[in-house]
């Protein structure tokens, strides 16, 4: 079984607690990314799930049994995990075939059982033919594919990925990401993946498990984090974000009011995540609106009013900067809306999100 769970678990190095009791469990075959600026913990925690490291406090479970504890460590080789690293880590002076073999030569598997194990996974990765090429005579894609097979042909119960598309250029990237995800939906793997990258998380994740200052901050599927952030730094991390001042003057059943506490004092319609449902009404904090879900208009058709302060052309969008209500908002609409800089426009909101004690982050678009 390839569910992992974490109870409390806390990772100190010296005086710096780089895990701060963190708790969740991971289905059986399911792909979670997890997600966070540098130094989040999200790798260390992926190391003490590996083995690579021991808990300072809780416990990891890898189906029933206990693999990680302040004094119990089970050893990275007895866990059956899979574990692709950022580097590729493929050793240059063996074949591609040599490399995928390897953890099977350690575990002393009969040489037919070994060959036909080793070409069954390199046909998975899309690597046939290949097999007597050294990693020098490879492309970087093709490489990761070498590391993913070594992971893969021991049949583990989880798959770790450790940023392992950070090296490879934009678009090799973005292919391998959906080649990770067919890969997944053929071997129904347990997956844990761990990027910076939102767009990876966003595309790869049956959930995602966002990150901050050793905690985690939010669980939660792609739509959920992108369109329901329980607070600023998830909102600003995922995606492009503007957030202005309000206070919530009206709330029922997740529908309210934000008025915001700058120029006019507006009013918005506006959804309050879950999590944050059971404030009370007239609580400080912040509008929260994404880029796209603002729609530019002739001047008078909307409440929000400004000036258009920077037009960019971004190729399949275009990008403006609009001063409005004593800020800066950002608006990301189609190539084909006309206003030039200086126009003096509305702003229609489309969708809003109210984010409770939020008061204090930076009221400018991001």
């Amino acid at each position: 079984m390839g569910a992992i769970t974490l109870r409390n678990v806390v990772k100190e190095f010296g005086d710096v607690r780089a895990v701060d009791g963190i708790s969740m469990e991971i289905a059986d075959g399911e792909i979670v990314c997890f997600l966070g600026p540098s130094g989040c913990g999200k790798t260390t925690t992926l190391r003490m799930i590996a083995g690579f490291e021991r808990p300072t406090a809780g416990e990891i479970y890898i189906g029933d049994q206990l693999v990680s504890s302040e004094k119990y460590l089970v050893p990275p080789e007895r866990r059956n995990l899979g574990m692709v690293f950022q580097n590729y880590a493929v050793w240059p002076h063996m074949t591609v075939f040599d490399n995928v073999a390897y953890p099977l030569k350690l575990r002393k598997v009969p040489k037919p059982k070994l060959r036909e194990k080793v070409m069954e996974t390199l046909e998975m990765v899309g690597l046939t033919g290949l097999e007597k090429r050294y990693p020098e005579q490879l492309s970087g894609g093709q490489q990761q594919r070498v590391a993913l097979a070594r992971a893969l042909v021991v049949e583990p119960v989880a798959m770790l990925l450790d940023e392992p598309l950070s090296n490879l250029d934009a678009k090799l990237r973005e292919k391998m990401r959906f080649e990770i995800m067919d890969l997944h939906r053929r071997t129904k793997i347990t997956v844990i993946y761990v990027t910076h990258d939102q767009a990876e998380a966003m595309v790869l994740s049956d959930r995602i498990v966002v990150m901050h200052k050793g905690k985690i901050v939010q669980i939660g599927d792609p739509v959920q984090i992108y369109q329901e952030p329980v607070n600023a730094f998830v909102a600003d991390f995922i995606g492009l974000a503007n957030f202005a001042p309000a206070r919530l003057v009206e709330l029922k059943e997740g529908q309210g009011i934000a008025e915001l506490t700058t120029g006019k004092g507006l009013r918005f319609p506006c959804r309050v995540p879950l999590a944050q449902r059971g404030g009370t009404v007239e609580g400080e904090g912040l509008l929260f609106v994404r880029p796209e879900d603002i729609e530019l208009v002739p001047e008078g058709e909307a409440e929000l009013t400004g000036v258009v302060v920077r037009r960019t052309f971004l190729g399949d969008r275009l990008d403006f900067r609009v001063e409005a209500e004593g800020m800066e908002w950002r608006v990301e609409t189609n190539p084909d809306v006309q206003f030039d800089e200086g126009a003096r426009v509305g702003l229609l909101v489309k969708r809003a999100v109210f984010l409770a004690g939020e008061e204090n982050h930076e009221p400018t678009a991001s």
